[in-house]
């Protein structure tokens, strides 16, 4: 398996995102949390990683970009953008938790492989968002959000764990989040206690159909 020049996982702490703690515990000095105070050292950061490294951003996001932090929680201004993306990640594997880094990582070609992710409901507040949004509504309490958070943060840790100490390739990482995501499913279903079982278990499904892989070695010939 690959040995990585550098593991560093980024993320841009504001209240919306402090559930992704978890990964300072787990990654310790390669993790490097960041405010808007301290955009340009991380950026410094990325740019003295040599190839091939592993970054991983765990933050907010969409199709065109990463997000900085933002306590107001309007996230207008990238970290960064198509452009800069294609710079600070060519010849890394990336894995990019955030919504939608599953459109915005089509715009990356110059990244060895990268993993990416749908539409994540984190927050009552995106909750609220995405039900005005679509006809099909979804009904979730604060605390099943919460606990949904934690079953994909625990699933992507304990992946890039076996990354990490080498014991699968990045071909592999969707799969295995995958799988622990499938236990969680298993465990939510078998909880009769909660009565709404079912529509936390179908977060999860969704969350889980929506990882995509790119491999821009293969498609790109990098």
């Amino acid at each position: 398996m690959h040995k990585y020049r550098e593991i560093l996982i980024l993320h841009p702490i504001d209240n919306s995102t402090k559930f992704l703690e978890p990964f300072k515990d787990s990654f310790g000095v390669n993790y490097y949390g960041f405010n808007s105070d301290t955009i340009y050292d991380v950026k410094a950061k990325l740019g003295d990683l040599e190839p091939k490294s592993l970054i991983v951003f765990i933050g907010h996001g969409s199709s065109s970009g990463l997000y900085e932090p933002d306590e107001r929680h309007i996230y207008e201004k990238y970290f960064l953008d198509e452009m800069w993306a294609n710079h600070y990640f060519e010849d890394h594997d990336v894995i990019l938790l955030c919504c939608r880094s599953n459109e915005f990582m089509r715009k990356i070609n110059k990244a060895s492989c990268l993993i990416g992710f749908g539409n994540i409901i984190s927050s009552k507040r995106e909750l609220d968002v995405h039900n005005e949004n679509t006809e099909i509504k979804k009904n979730l309490s604060e605390e099943e959000i919460g606990l949904f958070n934690s079953y994909f943060v625990n699933s992507i840790i304990k992946t890039i764990k076996l990354l990490e100490d080498g014991k699968i390739a990045f071909k592999d990482v969707r799969k295995y989040i995958s799988f622990f995501i499938n236990k969680c499913i298993v465990n939510v279903l078998k909880d009769k206690t909660n009565c709404n079982r079912v529509e936390l278990a179908r977060l999860l499904f969704e969350f889980r159909d929506e990882i995509k892989y790119q491999n821009n070695v293969e498609l790109f010939g990098i």
